[in-house]
C-alpha cells in the first residue's frame, strides 16, 4: 500500500486521504464568525435585560425581554403571554426555514422585531411588573447556552472518536477499493438499446422549443426542485454522451443541449435571484453572475464548457452569449462561459475560505465542488490554466471550513453567523466522491471510502438493505421515492469504478423505482426530473468518463474528422459515432417510432471538399463526392442496428 495515504495535507498537498488535523469542531473562519455571533447576542442580551435591572415601566421591559428572546416580552402577561411566545418560537422556526431556503435575512428579523414590539404595545402602560417575566428570560438564555455548549462537546467528542475508527479503518478500506476499482475507459463506445431509451427520454426534454417546459417538475425556484438543476443535469448527461459515444455526431444532439441552455436565460429560470438579492442583500442589483450565486454560475457554466469542448462551437464562448432580462431594459444582463468563469475565480479569490456563497449568505459544499468542476471545464474547453489558480486554496478552505475532525462533510454553513448543520450524510459522502473526482481524486477516495465502510456496509454485506432504506426523499419533488439517493450513488459508483457496488444500486432501481418504457424512452416512474437526469447520466456512464468530460479536451478527430452533421430524430438514433480523423464510423437504429427499415438521410460535414467517398452498410456501398464546403447528403437503409463506415477513396 501505498505510504502516503494517510499524510497531512502539508505533506502531500491539499488533495489528500488525511482527515482534517485540528481540536476544534469547526476551521478558524467558522469559529471567529460564531464568537462575532455570540459577542453580539451578548451586548443585545445586556442592553435587553437593562430595563428589568432598572425597574422601567412595563413597555420598556417587554421590549427588552422581547430582545433578549424572541417573544420574550410577552412573558410579562402570565399563561396567554407563554402561549403568545410559544406561537412566536414557531413563527420563528418557520421564518429560519425560510432564510435558509431562500435566503431571505430579512424575515426572521421581522418576526423577532414585531415579537417585540406587539409586545411593548401589549404592556404599555401596565402597572410595573415584578422580577419574574426577567428571571424566566434569564433561565431560558441559560438553559440554551448550557444546552448548546453540552451538545457541542459531545459532537467534538464524536468527531474525535470518528476520526480515530476511520483513521484505522480507512488505509485497508481504501486498499480494497483499488482492488476492485475498475480501470477508466478509454475509447468510443457504442450505446445499447437501454441506453438509448434513457438518451431518447432526455433528447425529448432538449429538443422542444425553448421558452417550454413539458415534462420538467415546476415546484419552486430556490432549492433542488428548482428548474435549472433539471436543465444542468439533463445537458451534462447529453454532454457525456456525446464526448464518449458520439463526438462525431453534431445535429440533434446538440441542438437539444443548445435549447437547454438557451432555457437558462428565461426569466422563470433565473428569475429567483432577483428575489434572493432583494431579501437576502437589500440590493436592486441582481445580476446572476455578479457576486455569489454559485448555484448558478458554478452548475451552468458547466453545461456551457462541455458544450463548447464537445461541440467546437464558440456559440455560448464568450461574455455576451446568453441575455438574461426580466424586462428592464437598464437591468439587463449578458453572459455566456468566460463571464461565468471570471465570475467563480472572482468570487473564489475574494472568499475568506474560497468557497462562496449559492443564497445570499448560505454557502453549500456540493454546489462549489461544483464550481470547481466549472472551472476546470472551461479550462479544458478553451486552453486556459484557471483551476491552478484556485484548486489548492479550494480544498483547504472544504477541508478546513466545511468538514469536521472526523471528516464528515458540512453540507452548508451560514456566512453571517458562522454555524452550519453538524455532519453530513450517508448519501453526501457517495454523491460528494463522484462529483469531487475529477478536481480531488484522493479526496474522492477517501470520502468513497467512508461510504463503503459506513454507508453500504461493505464489510458486512449490507449493501442491498443500504439502499432500499438510504435517503427517501427525492428533492427534485419532494416525495418519498428514494430514486435521488439511488441516482447519485449510482453515478459515482460507476465513475469511481466501483462495478459491484454500481451493478446493485442499477438493480435495486429497477426493483424499487418503477421503470417506464415508452415511445422509446426510458424513465423512473416514481422519480423527479431531477432525479431521473442523474439516473440517465450514470447508465451513460463509464468509470472515468465524468473526469475525462470536465479535465480533458475532446480529442482532435471530434473536432476536425468528417461529422455526421444532421439526422432526422424520426428516423434513427446515433447509437455510436466517432473517427479517426479522415473516415467516419457510425453505428445507427431505427427510431422507435418506425416498425420497419428506414431510409435515413444523413448529412455528412468536414469531409474533403471535391474529395471521393464511399459509404459502405449492410444495405450496400454508395459512392459520392463532397461539395466544395466538404459536405454530401446520402441515404442509408437502416433495418436494425446497423453500422456504416464513410471513407476517402483514394
Amino acid at each position: 500500500m501505498s505510504t502516503d495515504l494517510l499524510r497531512t495535507p502539508a505533506e502531500s498537498g491539499a488533495d489528500s486521504h488525511a482527515l482534517p488535523q485540528r481540536r476544534r469542531l469547526h476551521g478558524p473562519v467558522s469559529t471567529r464568525r460564531q464568537r462575532r455571533t455570540v459577542l453580539a447576542y451578548t451586548l443585545l442580551a445586556v442592553v435587553g435585560f437593562l430595563p428589568s435591572l432598572l425597574a422601567a415601566g412595563a413597555g420598556w421591559q417587554a421590549l427588552g425581554l422581547g430582545l433578549v428572546v424572541p417573544g420574550g416580552g410577552f412573558l410579562l402577561h402570565g399563561a396567554v403571554g407563554a402561549a403568545a411566545m410559544l406561537l412566536t418560537l414557531v413563527a420563528l422556526a418557520v421564518a429560519l426555514v425560510v432564510w435558509f431556503g431562500t435566503g431571505n435575512v430579512i424575515v426572521p428579523v421581522l418576526v423577532w422585531l414585531a415579537a417585540a414590539g406587539s409586545a411593548t404595545w401589549w404592556s404599555a402602560g401596565d402597572p410595573e411588573p415584578g422580577p419574574v417575566p426577567a428571571a424566566a428570560t434569564a433561565v431560558i438564555v441559560a438553559a440554551v447556552a448550557l444546552a448548546t455548549v453540552l451538545v457541542k462537546r459531545r459532537a467534538v467528542a464524536r468527531a474525535h472518536r470518528l476520526r480515530a475508527e476511520r483513521e484505522a479503518y480507512l488505509p485497508a478500506e481504501i486498499a480494497a477499493y483499488r482492488a476492485r476499482r475498475a480501470p477508466d475507459a478509454t475509447g468510443i463506445g457504442e450505446l445499447d438499446d437501454k441506453q438509448l431509451a434513457h438518451l431518447r427520454w432526455l433528447l425529448e426534454l432538449g429538443l422542444q422549443p425553448v421558452g417550454e417546459f413539458e415534462g420538467f417538475d415546476i415546484v419552486e425556484q430556490f432549492q433542488p426542485s428548482a428548474l435549472r438543476y433539471q436543465i444542468n443535469h439533463v445537458q451534462y448527461a447529453l454532454a457525456q454522451a456525446q464526448r464518449h459515444y458520439l463526438p462525431n455526431f453534431d445535429g440533434y444532439l446538440s441542438r437539444a443541449q443548445e435549447n437547454l441552455i438557451e432555457k437558462l436565460a428565461e426569466p422563470k429560470v433565473w428569475g429567483y435571484w432577483r428575489l434572493e438579492r432583494l431579501w437576502g442583500r437589500l440590493s436592486l442589483h441582481y445580476d446572476p453572475a455578479a457576486r455569489e450565486n454559485i448555484m448558478f454560475t458554478g452548475w451552468s457554466g458547466i453545461c456551457l464548457n462541455t458544450y463548447s469542448a464537445t461541440t467546437g462551437s464558440a456559440r455560448f464562448a464568450g461574455s455576451d452569449a446568453l441575455e438574461f432580462t426580466l424586462g428592464n431594459p437598464r437591468k439587463t444582463y449578458r453572459h455566456g462561459a468566460e463571464s461565468f468563469n471570471r465570475s467563480l475565480v472572482e468570487n473564489f479569490g475574494r472568499a475568506e475560505h474560497t468557497l462562496f456563497p449559492c443564497e445570499p449568505n448560505w454557502t453549500y459544499s456540493t454546489c462549489n465542488l461544483y464550481g470547481i468542476n466549472s472551472i476546470a471545464s472551461y479550462d479544458a474547453a478553451f486552453g486556459t490554466n484557471h483551476l491552478a489558480e484556485v484548486r489548492e486554496p479550494f480544498v483547504r478552505g472544504l477541508r478546513t471550513e466545511f468538514m469536521d475532525p472526523a471528516g464528515n462533510l458540512v453540507p452548508f454553513r451560514s456566512d453571517h453567523l458562522g454555524f452550519g448543520v453538524p455532519a453530513s450524510t450517508g448519501v453526501v459522502f457517495a454523491q460528494a466522491a463522484g462529483w469531487a473526482r475529477p478536481t480531488l481524486p484522493r479526496l474522492s477516495e477517501m470520502l468513497w471510502a467512508i461510504a463503503c465502510r459506513e454507508v453500504f456496509q461493505l464489510d458486512e454485506g449490507g449493501l442491498e438493505r443500504s439502499l432500499e432504506t438510504l435517503m427517501k426523499t427525492d428533492p427534485g419533488n419532494y416525495r418519498n421515492t428514494g430514486l435521488f439517493a439511488r441516482a447519485v450513488i449510482a453515478f459515482s459508483a460507476v465513475e469511481v469504478g466501483d462495478s459491484a457496488v454500481a451493478k446493485a444500486v442499477f438493480d435495486c432501481m429497477e426493483r424499487c423505482n418503477d421503470p417506464v418504457e415508452e415511445r422509446g424512452t426510458r424513465r423512473f416512474g416514481n422519480g423527479s426530473t431531477f432525479s431521473n437526469a442523474i439516473a440517465a447520466h450514470a447508465a451513460l456512464s463509464r468509470p472515468g468518463d465524468w473526469s475525462a468530460l470536465i479535465t480533458q479536451p475532446a480529442p482532435a478527430s471530434a473536432r476536425t474528422g468528417p461529422l455526421l452533421g444532421s439526422a432526422s430524430y424520426d428516423e434513427v438514433m446515433v447509437a455510436r459515432a466517432t473517427s479517426d480523423g479522415d473516415d467516419l464510423d457510425l453505428v445507427l437504429c431505427p427510431a422507435p417510432t418506425r416498425t420497419g427499415p428506414v431510409d435515413a438521410s444523413l448529412r455528412l460535414r468536414r469531409l474533403r471538399p471535391g474529395g471521393t467517398y464511399r459509404a459502405v452498410s449492410p444495405s450496400g456501398t454508395t459512392e459520392f463526392i463532397a461539395d466544395r464546403l466538404g459536405e454530401a447528403g446520402i441515404t442509408v437503409s437502416v433495418a436494425g442496428r446497423c453500422g456504416v463506415r464513410v471513407e476517402p477513396i483514394g
